[in-house]
């Protein structure tokens, strides 16, 4: 019966045109399965009945689209309310069978193992193990047994917080109900498991927003249980409460949350939005790179200078940078000795970063500039235009960044003029708050002077002369712009429109699957493959580098290799040398093929036609072979 009920509510909603993505989910057959197995536990098995499923089951169908077209407005689930709105309705007027009300009927063979169970463990151990098979319509040991050791292997997190909700929903039921007789924990089990990672991030905060919602849940369906008594005094039965409370509880403690502004630095419990939901660890992961996304720094900067210099303060510097300012950088040019000027040092003249060019460190528009500020003599600084002359870029994306201390009049651009990496700004100076020449640069989140700075990475350069990316200097690095030139040039930037398939292998499972090169929704280059997986391309100065989507997180449901090659992030040099190597990876010529290894995967590559070839060091029973690419029209 329950089958019959999930074909025909999903044989409904496709027929109201239910959105196509969402139906193939079987979200709108769910209530039709519950509505046929409840017809069967609590109504007399009739010809009449067989037309109260189909009639039950179309209309709990209709009523689901109906939820899914409201709810979506405040992305809430459905869960079972067209259930629970239909069954009752059902039951009134096909009439319920004696019996118990607040349980399911148990399987015949099972029922005897439980009796004999029930004389060998104490009866709250029993209680306890039993409610977790009401999950499937089983009030016996095996089966919550088996649904508890499912769970487990689902998510671990679930199994933790339906052992919590289980225990907590034992005690709410004694203290109101005095005793365990009667309990029975579907409820109870369900809103641990919705709130424990599943509707909402896992964390403390969510753990006990979690507890707080199951001991709602004793309240209302103990309410709940008791009005129904009331209204089933002339029926044959009473009308039962099944998982009236949960849904209750769910919406009621979910739509504020999803009322609220997604904020990841100020929100202490963070909703899952349902087309991202899956496993509670594959939740956690999406929202730790989400807020990743949301505070990574996104402009790509390279040094705003040619040629060697030294950090003489970097972050949480020793006289300055601290608090809002704690994000920012000194640097100066220092000789072999370690010195910062020739001669006597009494001239600003005799400092060898005096007069240097100071450059774009990413394209942007230029916000402001001050170029008036006298030099100070070295050895002097003013506080009173403490930033001296200075220039403030617009990279988008509220990041801005902010050099200062210029020579005066030396500026060569401004406001409302748009720069590229590398183009000259002005030149290095003494002014402001400056006893020595050289540049000061950070990274802030609004244009203003004295703005938050924020936390800052350059995307690649020479440190202490070794190639490195992702690169945070620290006081008295040498660093330098990273040049790197060939002939032989890599990208996949360029290919929309190109597909490669691969052979994948992962362990004993083996699959095929398809990279399309194309765009995000806003024109962003990307790689696309089943399941709505994406991976950026990125162009860094010399490398390309590959993240992935937000909503990409490895999963069970389907095989992807590429999300094992690239991970958090990938990248791949665009000038290929034999021999090149920075901190992260390693480029060589082996018979006339390019291979990268690089953070324990060798990748094979071709200049022109991309990835050909991957394998993981550490995972010899995975590979991932390139079979066919062509050009689509």
């Amino acid at each position: 019966m329950g089958l019959i009920g999930n074909i025909i509510s999903n044989l409904v909603a496709k027929w109201m045109h239910a959105h196509n993505d969402v139906w193939k989910t079987g979200i709108y057959g769910v209530s039709g399965v519950l509505i046929g197995l409840a017809l069967g536990m609590y109504a007399e098995p009739s010809i009449r009945l067989w037309v109260f499923l189909i009639v039950g089951a179309a209309f709990s169908g209709v009523i689901s689209v109906m939820l899914g077209n409201i709810f979506t407005r405040f992305d809430l689930p459905i869960i079972s309310i067209p259930f629970m709105l239909v069954i009752w309705i059902l039951l009134l007027t096909i009439g319920i069978t004696k019996g118990d009300s607040t349980s399911f009927h148990a399987i015949t063979f099972l029922r005897r193992i439980d009796l004999w169970l029930f004389d060998q463990l104490p009866l709250t151990v029993f209680e306890y193990i039993k409610m977790f098979g009401s999950i499937l319509f089983q009030e016996n040991l095996l089966s919550g047994l088996l649904v508890l050791i499912a769970i487990g292997i689902y998510s671990r997190i679930s199994m933790l917080y339906g052992l919590w909700g289980g225990i907590l929903g034992m005690t709410i039921y004694s203290f109101i109900h005095g005793s365990l007789d009667g309990y029975h924990g579907l409820n109870y089990v369900l809103t641990a498991l919705a709130f424990g990672g599943f509707f909402i991030i896992h964390n403390k905060h969510g753990f006990i927003f979690a507890s707080l919602a199951i001991i709602a849940v004793g309240f209302v369906d103990l309410g709940t249980v008791e009005l129904l008594k009331a209204l089933s005094v002339n029926l044959k039965g009473e009308l039962p409460s099944l998982v009236f409370a949960f849904n209750v509880v769910t919406i009621i403690f979910l739509l504020p949350l999803k009322l609220l502004p997604s904020s990841p630095q100020t929100l202490r419990l963070n909703p899952v939005p349902l087309y991202l939901i899956k496993s509670p660890e594959t939740n956690l992961k999406w929202y730790r790179r989400w807020v990743g996304l949301n505070t990574r720094q996104r402009t790509i900067l390279t040094f705003p200078f040619n040629g060697e210099w030294a950090v003489l303060q970097g972050n949480n510097g020793e006289w300055t940078h601290k608090a809002n300012g704690q994000f920012a950088w000194d640097f100066v040019v220092k000789d072999e000795k370690g010195l910062q000027a020739q001669g006597t040092g009494l001239s600003a003249t005799d400092f060898y970063a005096f007069g240097l060019p100071v450059l774009a460190p990413a394209p942007g528009t230029i916000v402001a500039v001050e170029n008036m500020v006298i030099d100070n003599p070295p050895g002097e600084a003013t506080t009173e235009r403490n930033w001296g002359n200075y220039v403030v870029i617009n990279h988008g994306f509220s990041e801005y960044s902010e050099l200062s201390h210029f020579k005066q009049g030396s500026i060569t651009v401004f406001p409302g003029q748009i720069v590229q990496r590398g183009d000259i700004l002005g030149y290095c100076g003494n002014s402001g708050r400056s006893p020595v020449p050289h540049i000061h640069f950070q990274l802030q989140n609004t244009p203003e002077l004295g703005s938050n700075t924020i936390p800052t990475v350059f995307a690649e350069g020479l440190i202490n002369g070794n190639i490195s990316t992702n690169v945070i200097p620290e006081k008295n690095d040498r660093v330098a712009i990273l040049s790197v030139k060939s002939k032989n040039k890599f990208t996949l930037l360029g290919k929309e429109g190109s597909t490669c398939t691969y052979i994948v292998k992962k362990g004993w499972l083996k699959s095929k699957e398809t990279l399309q090169y194309g765009t995000d929704a806003y024109g962003t280059p990307a790689i696309l493959s089943g399941n709505n997986l994406l991976w950026y391309l990125i162009e860094r100065p010399s490398f390309i580098e590959i993240r992935p989507d937000f909503k990409t997180i490895p999963s069970r449901l389907f095989l992807s290799g590429f999300i094992d090659i690239v991970g958090n992030s990938l990248l791949l040099p665009k000038f290929l040398q034999d021999g090149f190597e920075w901190d992260n990876g390693r480029v060589s010529l082996n018979n006339d093929q390019w291979v990268v290894e690089t953070n324990g995967k060798v990748i094979s590559i071709d200049p022109k036609d991309g990835i050909y070839n991957v394998v993981i060091k550490s995972n010899p029973n995975f590979y991932y072979r390139i079979v066919d690419k062509k050009k689509l029209l």
